[in-house]
């Protein structure tokens, strides 16, 4: 993946989206981990998602309850305060 854009999380941790790997018109996200040794992946799960997957992902976890009510209303306040700016 080219990274175009990243938050970090912790000085070894971070969420990237950028050009995907297999495709670079393509757009993925990746969870990214800096481990000891200098490689940059999480153990957990660093495998790139394609953006298509991952909306999908969002949109099948809303629709089966898989998001606290505390979660989905922090969801519905920025989604208000990035329409309202």
């Amino acid at each position: 993946m080219k990274a175009r854009d990243d938050f970090r999380i912790s000085d070894d941790h971070s969420i990237e989206w950028g050009n995907a790997t297999w495709d670079e018109n393509d757009t993925s996200i990746r969870n990214r981990y800096d481990n000891a040794k200098g490689g940059k992946f999480n153990y957990a799960g660093s495998g790139e998602i394609p953006w298509a997957d991952f909306i999908t992902m969002i949109h099948e976890s809303i629709r089966r309850n898989h998001f606290s009510d505390d979660e989905l209303k922090e969801i519905e306040k920025l989604i208000s305060n990035r329409r309202n700016s």
